[in-house]
Order: structure tokens, then C-alpha cells, then sequence
């Protein structure tokens, strides 16, 4: 089959696309005929060498959308052609969270595209507890959107900070594959959702998906004062974050007494000095994202089905382009998620 991996870590010269053995299912297992598989910062950290792959080489890709292929011993509910998109933690069932049912938490966890091989590839083995059907009428482009952003998103917003339909959320870097997804999962819940982006032309897309304030952190650094001017002098609710540390003060600044703030991402940097006081004076409630279980990709994927969440595709790519997406998305001067094609 056709795929691209690397076989050692390096710049966007080091990605191979060539030939790899077809993959087997194993017990519990499906083949999956990738027909689209999206492009993420974690896919240039891998590349890089930034983050553990285990044994070289290795197949990219963390986001998987397509069809079954072929079914491994034991496995049922699926049939060969059903369209499937595939949640991205493999995880192991038997250690002490799994048996709890806090499978997020798993102790053996690994990702397809790290430390197995993933979708930037014509077939990709995975299990069949990771499968979600892909709804009617959605493409296989924009269901590859969904399984690490996607996931990442509803993960922070849903499952950690509880968002409601009365707060108000400053979402980071809206241009994002997680941010775009913040912001259609914000105002698919009824919150009020302010949004920043660098450029303008990044808003006025925002605005188009439903971003009711927009601020352009690029020429308005000190945001967190029009964030209170947008909110009658309050501050949000909740801030969702997935820049780090260019962001970090004026986010915290942006919260009102009580607020809560979650951050997915360091993609700016991830070292900062931090005052303590600002916790024990406001009060705030500061999180990480963590991992993800299957139970909130299974969530996720209803709403998709059943209350029109959609992905954003930004840009799309042939697989055999996949070094040009990594230089774009090092660019970041897209919006929303960028896709490979497979053939």
C-alpha cells in the first residue's frame, strides 16, 4: 500500500511516501481503507522527533476516516463498506481505569500516527471499539476533522469545563483545527462565544460560523480589556486555550471571579512566570485537557449525527503532498483543518 512515514526524524524532507506492508486485523480488529486523514501541530512533533514514536519506521496520521475494509476474528456490529471514522487512543482494556470505565486515564494508551502506525496511509488496522459511523451526507474529507481536534474540543468545552448555555467563552486562536471546533461547540451549546485570531480575515470567517465578538490579539495585545468591555466589565466565564504562553496573562485576566480555564495547547510556547495571587484572589479554576475517552468521541459524533456539528476544512492535499501541508500548517495562514486525500 501507499503511505507516508518516517524512517528518522527531521524537517518536512524527512516524510517518505512509498510503499508499507498492508496491515492485518488482528482479534477485535478492523482494516480501515482511509480515504481522507487530516494534518496536526502533533503530526509536526512526531516528524520532528519531539514526541515518542517507539520504533522507526512509522506510518503518520492521527486522524482516520474511511472505510472497513476487513473484519478480524471476534468482531461485531461493523460489515465490510460501512463508513467509519476512527477515535485516535488505542487503549489497553485491562489496566485499573479502563476496568473503572475512566479509559482516558488508560496506562498503556497509545496513538495511531505515534506510537502505531496511523492514516496517512491507503489502510490502517485499528480497533473496533475506536470506530464511530461517519453521519449521512458527510464527506469523508470533513469527517477526518474530527478525531483529534474534534475530539479535543468537545474534551475541554464539554467534559471538562461543563460550558452552559448562559456563559459567555474567549476562544484562542479560532483559525485553528480546535479552535473552529470551539466555536461550533460553543454556539451549538448556546453560549455566547468572543473569539481571537492574528489576522483579520480570520475573524470576518469566524463571524460567518457564528462568532458573536471577535478581537485580532495581533493589534489589540492587551485583549483581555476589550473582553471586559464586551461583558459590561464581568470578564468570560470560561477561556479556551490552545496558544499557551504569548496568551497566558491577558486569558487570565479575561476571567471573571469564578472562571474557568482550560488549555489543549502550547503551540506558542509553554514556559511562563505566573502569580499566584491570582488564583487565591479571584478566585479561578485553571485545567489541563488531558487525554480523551471513547465515551465523549462516541458523544461527539451523536451531536454530529443528530444536532449538525460539522467540521471546517481549510485546505486539502493529495497524500503524496503531505510535505507541502506541513509547511503550510507551520504557516498557519489557513483556516480550520488541513486534509489529505488518499488514493
Amino acid at each position: 500500500m501507499k503511505a507516508v512515514y518516517i524512517a528518522e526524524p527531521g524537517g518536512p524532507e524527512k516524510l517518505i511516501f512509498g510503499d508499507r506492508p498492508d496491515p492485518e486485523a488482528g482479534a477485535g480488529e478492523v482494516v480501515v481503507r482511509v480515504r481522507a486523514t487530516a494534518v496536526n501541530h502533533a503530526d509536526l512533533a512526531i516528524r520532528a522527533g519531539r514526541s515518542a514514536t517507539g520504533a522507526l519506521p512509522r506510518i503518520l496520521g492521527l486522524d482516520v476516516a474511511g472505510e472497513v475494509a476487513r473484519l478480524g476474528p471476534g468482531v461485531t456490529g461493523w460489515k465490510e463498506g460501512d463508513r467509519v471514522v476512527v477515535e485516535n487512543r488505542v487503549k489497553c482494556g485491562t489496566c485499573s481505569p479502563c476496568v473503572l470505565g475512566r479509559d482516558e486515564y488508560c496506562e498503556r494508551q497509545k496513538r495511531l500516527g505515534g506510537e502505531l502506525d496511523g492514516g496517512h496511509a491507503q489502510y490502517c488496522k485499528v480497533p473496533a471499539a475506536n470506530l464511530q459511523s461517519i453521519p449521512e451526507g458527510m464527506g469523508f474529507e470533513e469527517a477526518s476533522t474530527f478525531p483529534l481536534a474534534g475530539h479535543t474540543a468537545w474534551h475541554c468545552l464539554v467534559e471538562r469545563v461543563q460550558l452552559q448555555p448562559w456563559e459567555d467563552v474567549l476562544i484562542q486562536a479560532v483559525g485553528s483545527g480546535v479552535g473552529s471546533f470551539g466555536l461550533l461547540m460553543a454556539k451549538g451549546i448556546g453560549a455566547r462565544a468572543i473569539v481571537t485570531a492574528g489576522s483579520d480575515w480570520k475573524l470576518a470567517r469566524a463571524k460567518e460560523l457564528g462568532a458573536d465578538e471577535v478581537i485580532n490579539y495581533t493589534t489589540t495585545p492587551k485583549f483581555s480589556q476589550r473582553v471586559k468591555e464586551l461583558t459590561d466589565g464581568r470578564g468570560v466565564d470560561v477561556v479556551f486555550d490552545c496558544v499557551g504562553a504569548p496568551v497566558w496573562d491577558e486569558s487570565c485576566a479575561s476571567l471573571k471571579p469564578g472562571g474557568r480555564l482550560v488549555i489543549t495547547g502550547t503551540t506558542g510556547g509553554s514556559q511562563i512566570p505566573f502569580n499566584l495571587s491570582v488564583l487565591q484572589g479571584r478566585p479561578l479554576t485553571l485545567m489541563g485537557s488531558g487525554a480523551r475517552s471513547r465515551r465523549s468521541f462516541a458523544a461527539m459524533m451523536h451531536m454530529a449525527r443528530y444536532g449538525a456539528l460539522h467540521g471546517v476544512v481549510g485546505k486539502t492535499f493529495d497524500l503524496a503532498e503531505t510535505a507541502k501541508a506541513h509547511e503550510v500548517m507551520a504557516g498557519r495562514d489557513f483556516f480550520g483543518k488541513l486534509v489529505l486525500r488518499v488514493p
